[in-house]
């Protein structure tokens, strides 16, 4: 048996001077935050005092030590009395009165203008008609720009805000609403919460919002919504009641508070953040009834719901383990899709997160899902933390058994109820509910990068009746050598299917699998219970049968884009079918961009059939992004105009259908892609894909309006397409220019765009602008990708290679195989 070794610390994550990161040790125990502050709303200021119940540990007291970020300190004192403190901008270091043993209040007084943590988005020169919003953002640890506290996830405390704000604003917060005070002209809004939390789950929201109410079971459910988007509530948000029930039944445990809001604010800079029973959202997952066609608000829903269980209820110890956090919530949201819509929805979700872990695996970086040696702790929230953590839930959970994972996960939230808990804590709770020893499990998946990575083949044995089935593992040296793993192996016959269960110990493995007679289909694995990188050598005709026969989604996705690689007209043909009449649209849309795939008149004419025969705007998507490939087309590009002029079309249709538009690379659509500019739609997306489209095109006009969108005053998310549009237009000086000013926006979400911009460039003229923003922006994800892009471009520099030029050079000669493959083909099939 080969060696095995795990705890592979991956690749490319670390830079010099990373460093092992441990728990911070506090020398009190934090019991409750009291807050009360008033909030200058055109000053964009807050003055309050933050009161800290705390308790010092046996042996350590003397100092309180807070974290409190370019802040005034007017005061601190305890009991009416002052207290000695130090200040150096970032640290307050509070002198406590001598031999305290006993439990004390300390009170700070203080005064900031938060650069980060507490948001003010309001109406301004840019854009004067924005509803004003007030939002705080703590995780991982900017609460202390605008808060003094304990900023680290293992000192949980009950919590409270008194916040004073002028009488239009609608407050929320953690808990429940104790009162509202009218004070003439401002309000005072009191919000508690009794039970246990990290602080950086402490937040606030305010805004001018409407408010609706429901009560499932004894949880009241709150939403609050921008005013004016009253009527998208229910589209959005009509589904929490039947999660919530989903998630106490799933887990055997009770929704651990007394409330849940859910509150839309402008301009959040993620998705959503679970904030303790308030729920922050970015208003942007609001929808109309045309977007719910192929838009939905489920998925970010019920991820932040089932934070309430894994993050806020049980919240990890330190940072290392954010996947306790992120990984069930992922792999929850993805259970509730299975109850919601069934086992095709959910294993196709399964599939769209190993092809997110694996582009992030392969363009990026590998490491370890708990990482110790890490800078800043916002690094930790990726790919690996997010869908490649679900991914082993799910194969932890099948390994073990539902009931068992079931059990494991009621005892891990039983025992750490509103406390920390580290990695080997869940792993014991496993232990405990299935009755297996689970280090090796953990060692591979959770403490060492990588992942199995299988190359299968097989043939038929007539004479032993059997299936000679050849497994290899080829991950490579920065994942442990050898995976212990148990796969199911479906084997179709003509009247039944028959299945084999094989464990693999070994790097190469050699099976004979006894079968009555030759299978037409061999589907390893085939409802994707084991997190893995799979790859099969399979002949022509088994993939066209395994497209049109095989039962399993699993499959018939692995069949759709090998025939895209393998090409010629049975491949087409099959994909064709595929596309209008398999039962599962994710299946049809995988064959659409294989036949973009493929390539040549022949799948151009069967995507052409194919739009106008497919109704479902999720199919008809991946039919007009495969139209895109097929450059100077006349005949495409009149269908895809019809599309983009179609009013009752999809808006995410007809905005894949503009970038389409535009990779077409014909001059004369420019006047239809500007044009297009103008249409409304769910979060300006046809905008945005009409900037991709006129980006492609490459000419003046187009960069001339890609600059203008980039400004002040357009939409974010237009702003962020525009910039990131801006890669397609390298060498020229007003785009460096732009580029450079756009490094220093306001807005964090268009700070990323710059640096996807410069990561698809690979120019080092930008290396400057990199290193700027590596060293000097407020957000950790900036810094972190910044420095990763520039480190990148140094690479290209050092080996010499011109990878821009290379990648085109490689996708033409893609591209001529296939239309060789494509006419070998036809001359096969007329027998020349």
């Amino acid at each position: 048996m080969v060696e095995q070794h795990y705890l592979k610390l991956g690749r490319d994550f670390t830079f010099p001077e990373y460093e092992p990161r441990y728990p911070r040790d506090p020398s009190y125990r934090l019991k409750h935050y009291r807050l009360e502050l008033t909030i200058n709303v055109g000053e964009r200021s807050i003055s309050g005092v933050a009161s800290l119940t705390i308790t010092p540990l046996a042996g350590r007291g003397g100092t309180l030590e807070l974290d409190a970020v370019d802040m005034r300190i007017d005061g601190v004192e305890a009991d009416g009395k002052a207290l000695e403190y130090s200040y150096d901008g970032a640290k307050l270091l509070v002198k406590l009165p001598q031999k305290l043993e006993n439990e004390i209040t300390v009170s700070v007084k203080y005064y900031t203008k938060p650069r980060l943590g507490l948001h003010f988005v309001l109406p301004d020169e840019h854009y004067p008609n924005r509803v004003a919003t007030i939002w705080s953002q703590g995780e991982p640890e900017y609460n202390r720009y605008w808060l003094p506290i304990y900023d680290y996830p293992n000192n949980k405390c009950t919590s409270e805000i008194i916040a004073t704000l002028p009488r239009d604003f609608v407050v929320v917060s953690n808990g429940v609403l104790v009162s509202v005070e009218e004070l003439g002209e401002l309000r005072r809004w009191h919000w508690r919460l009794d039970k246990p939390h990290s602080t950086y789950l402490i937040s606030i929201a305010a805004g001018l919002f409407s408010e609706f109410k429901e009560r499932v079971g004894d949880v009241e459910l709150a939403y609050y919504v921008p005013r004016g988007r009253e009527d998208d509530v229910k589209r959005s948000f009509g589904k929490t009641g039947d999660m919530l029930r989903f998630f106490e039944e799933y887990t055997g445990v009770k929704y651990p508070f007394s409330r849940y809001s859910q509150v839309c604010v402008t301009e959040f800079i993620v998705g959503g953040m679970e904030n303790t029973t308030a729920t922050t959202l970015t208003e942007m997952t609001l929808h109309d009834e045309l977007a719910h066609q192929d838009y939905s608000s489920d998925p970010l829903v019920a991820h932040e719901l089932a934070h309430q269980w894994f993050g806020d209820m049980v919240t990890m110890r330190d940072w290392s383990h954010i996947w306790l956090n992120e990984s069930f919530a992922t792999y929850f949201e993805n259970l509730y899709l299975l109850k919601d819509k069934g086992v095709d929805e959910f294993t196709y979700e399964l599939h769209r997160d190993l092809q997110m872990y694996l582009d992030e695996y392969s363009k990026r970086y590998s490491r370890p899902i708990v990482m110790r040696v890490y800078k800043y702790p916002e690094e930790l929230f990726d790919g690996h933390a997010y869908p490649k953590g679900g991914l082993v839930l799910h194969t932890l959970k099948n390994l073990v058994g539902e009931e068992s994972f079931r059990r494991g996960v009621k005892l891990f939230l039983e025992r750490f109820a509103f406390s920390n808990a580290d990695t080997e804590d869940f792993r014991k709770a496993m232990e405990e509910a299935s009755g297996k020893n689970l280090e090796w499990f953990f060692e591979q998946f959770i403490y060492s990068a990588g992942h199995p990575a299988l190359k299968a083949s097989y043939s038929w044995d007539e004479q032993s009746r059997a299936l000679k089935l050849s497994l290899k593992q080829t991950q490579g040296d920065d994942s442990p050598s050898v995976y212990n793993l148990t796969l199911d192996v479906a084997l179709n016959l003509e009247d039944k299917t028959v299945k084999h269960t094989i464990s693999i110990r070994e790097r190469d493995v050699l099976l004979y699998l006894p079968c009555e007679s030759k299978p037409w289909h061999v589907c390893i694995d085939p409802e994707f219970k084991v997190f893995k990188a799979l790859e099969v050598d399979r002949p022509l005709e088994e993939l066209i049968q395994a497209l049109r026969r095989c039962e399993y989604v699993y499959c018939r996705l692995d069949a759709a884009r090998a025939l895209g690689k393998v090409g010629g007209f049975r491949a087409v043909e099959a994909l064709e079918d595929a596309v209008k009449h398999d039962k599962f649209w994710g299946v049809s849309a995988a064959a659409a961009r294989a036949l973009g795939e493929v390539m040549g008149r022949e799948a151009r004419d069967a995507l052409l059939r194919c739009l106008n025969e497919v109704k479902h705007p999720k199919v008809r998507n991946a039919i007009v992004e495969a139209l895109g490939n097929f450059r100077e087309d006349k005949e495409v590009a009149e269908a895809l105009k019809r599309v983009l002029e179609k009013g009752d079309e999809s808006y995410y249709v007809r905005a894949q259908t503009a970038t389409s538009l535009g990779k077409i690379k014909l001059v004369e659509n420019q006047e239809t892609l500007l044009k297009a500019l103008g249409t409304p739609s769910h979060n300006d997306v046809i905008t945005s894909g009409a900037l991709h489209g006129l980006a492609e095109l490459s000419t003046d006009e187009a960069l001339r309006t890609i600059l203008d969108y980039t400004r002040l005053g357009k939409p974010t998310p237009v702003r962020i397409s525009a910039t990131i549009a801006l890669a397609k237009f390298p060498g020229r000086k007003e785009v460096y220019d732009r580029l450079w000013e756009l490094a220093r926006d306001e807005y964090e979400r268009v700070r990323m765009a710059v640096v996807r911009a410069a990561r698809e460039m690979l120019d080092p003229k930008l290396l400057p602008m990199l290193d700027y923003m590596a060293s000097n922006d407020l957000n950790e994800r900036v810094k972190r990708i910044a420095r990763e892009t520039a480190r990148k471009i140094r690479e290209q520099m050092e080996k010499g290679v011109e990878y821009k030029q290379l990648r085109e050079e490689l996708e033409k000669i893609r591209e001529e195989n296939r239309r060789l493959a494509e006419r070998i083909a036809r001359y096969e099939v007329k027998g020349v």
